[in-house]
């Protein structure tokens, strides 16, 4: 049963949250962080830490780590030495250690094939998304691709979903988020835009259905 039917709309745009929707990515993060406190010598994060941090882009992520806590108190002064590890990290372990979650290949496939429009919205730099969808061979299915730096704003702002809305000139009512974070949930419903949410992704160690979503499906 492809996912249309089992949530019962038909939406003329599916927007995809990237890490742990459509890619487990966690290996790769959860390297590059290691890496980064390794190198400043500071206290190392556990893979469940970093699970629970990820998910509000890599500058959250860094600061997180640096504060050993979900919620910062205050700017680390060595923020952007951090911030530059990391990055150069995570470009040299190339993605290696991701992969994309069993169908999604053939849903997008599938959804393509009815004429539904398909893009990805992603608090992850642009300077890796492109480059990654294309690698991992599915940069074709989207007609557009939104990064936490595209705009002054990223998810859980609405300002992303309602600009993809917008660039194709679509209601928004007529479009579905598909992620697995609070970040993806919010961002939909404060713009009014249906959302379903997929377990077994990073939402901060709680399920996703926590959230709300108008939906909730295990897996793709």
């Amino acid at each position: 049963m492809s996912l249309i039917n089992t949530i019962g709309f038909r939406p003329k745009l599916v927007l995809f949250d990237l890490d742990g929707t459509l890619l487990d990515s966690l290996p790769d993060l959860y390297a590059a962080s290691l890496s980064m406190a390794k190198s400043l010598d500071i206290a190392v994060p556990t893979h469940t830490q970093v699970e629970q941090w990820v998910g509000n882009g890599a500058a959250m992520l860094v600061q997180r780590i640096l504060a050993d806590q979900f919620i910062p108190e205050a700017v680390d002064p060595r923020f952007d030495a951090a911030l530059s590890l990391y990055m150069e990290a995570y470009h040299q372990l190339g993605n290696q250690q991701s992969r994309l979650y069993d169908g999604v290949v053939p849903l997008l496939t599938l959804l393509q094939s009815q004429g539904i429009k398909q893009g990805v919205i992603t608090n992850k730099p642009s300077r890796f998304t492109k480059p990654l969808l294309q690698q991992f061979g599915i940069l074709e299915y989207f007609e557009l691709v939104y990064c936490g730096d595209t705009f002054d704003e990223k998810k859980p702002h609405p300002m992303p979903l309602i600009n993809a809305a917008k660039s194709l000139e679509l209601e928004i009512a007529d479009c579905l988020m598909v992620g697995d974070s609070s970040n993806d949930v919010i961002a939909a419903r404060t713009c009014g835009m249906p959302s379903l949410g997929v377990r077994g992704g990073y939402n901060h160690g709680r399920d996703v259905s926590e959230c709300g979503p108008d939906w909730v499906l295990d897996c793709l």
